[in-house]
């Protein structure tokens, strides 16, 4: 399991290695990159409604986090656009 401290570092050497910072990367994304990610939110809410409903704790845990994190990188995108 990668520390937080190594995932920081993966992060930043990919940045290196691109030349560029993430919302860079979503700009030039645009709309391609958020109907992606409104398509990956509305399977992971329906993976975590699901799995709620079957009484999944772990999985429901899972989906929903994983929503959660897709939500916020849309609003991010959504207000670097504007």
């Amino acid at each position: 399991m990668l520390s937080p401290i190594d995932r920081e570092a993966r992060l930043n050497s990919l940045r290196l290695k691109l030349g560029r910072e993430l919302e860079e990367d979503f700009r030039r994304a645009g709309s391609d990159l958020m109907d992606r990610l409104i398509h990956d939110f509305e399977r992971e809410i329906l993976l975590a409604e699901s799995f709620a409903s079957r009484e999944d704790p772990m999985e429901t845990v899972y989906h929903r986090t994983t929503a959660d994190m897709i939500h916020k990188t849309l609003k991010a995108l959504e207000s670097i656009k504007k």
